[in-house]
């Protein structure tokens, strides 16, 4: 390769790498943030976007519940108010890392009888009807799952096992945060409500873990005043 043949082949691989470094810095996340736009603001702020974004999850987990079937699912009650490091998801969001993004992610599950079962054929004409392109993926022998990812970010799973369980899963969109001290805040919170008894034996597990809730019941985003209201558990 002679010298100028170099230069060139220099020039484009650095042009490459800063239209890269570029498009991370500009990628905007599930709200239309930058990473700087969210990582600059001060922990309250990003605490109260956390929570913004927990019930945003939890009205369409509700309204796709309502869909399905009305009435009590299962949940691990400990699950999901931690949000999880959006780098998990591989690749959503351009630049994230495992301390820099988030996503909120949630599971319920019914046992049903002849009376209650919706059938995922039920669940993939409700989702194309609404214009979503529907993926169906088979798992075990005789099981099936499908996915879709919605127009506005959130995906959604529903799988039938053919031995009387529904099972569906929803995940929000990443976002840009400081996922550690978010995380670290929301944790301290939820453990100070826990032993405030913040909201009574509504959503204390079972033997195996598991809580049975109507669609629309969920465990509120740890206020931020938590730590103020139960002082004898941040000491």
């Amino acid at each position: 390769m002679n010298e100028l043949m170099r230069f060139v082949a220099a020039v484009l691989t650095v042009g490459v790498m800063m239209t890269g470094c570029a498009a991370s810095e500009g990628a905007r996340d599930g709200a239309g943030m930058t990473e700087e736009e969210s990582l600059s603001k001060p922990l309250e702020e990003q605490y109260a976007l956390a929570g913004e974004r927990y019930d945003a999850l939890y009205e369409r987990v509700t309204a796709m519940q309502q869909d399905i079937y009305g009435g009590e699912w299962r949940t691990k009650t400990s699950a999901g108010v931690i949000p999880g490091s959006g780098f998990d998801l591989g690749g959503k969001l351009v630049g994230d890392t495992r301390d820099n993004s988030y996503y909120y992610t949630s599971f319920r599950n019914y046992v049903y009888d002849d009376s209650t079962h919706v059938t995922l054929e039920v669940v993939r004409q409700m989702w194309a009807k609404r214009g979503w392109d529907v993926t169906e993926d088979p798992m075990a022998p005789a099981n099936t799952r499908l996915t879709v990812t919605a127009p506005d970010g959130y995906w959604y799973e529903a799988r039938d096992w053919n031995k009387g369980e529904f099972k569906l899963a929803v995940h929000s969109p990443v976002y840009w945060g400081s996922v550690r001290k978010t995380n670290d805040a929301i944790r301290e919170r939820l453990d100070a409500e826990n032993a405030g008894r913040a909201h009574g034996d509504t959503f204390d597990p079972d033997e195996d873990g598991n809580v049975t809730l109507l669609p629309g019941v969920y465990r509120p985003f740890p206020a931020w005043d938590a730590l103020e209201k139960y002082p004898s558990v941040a000491e």
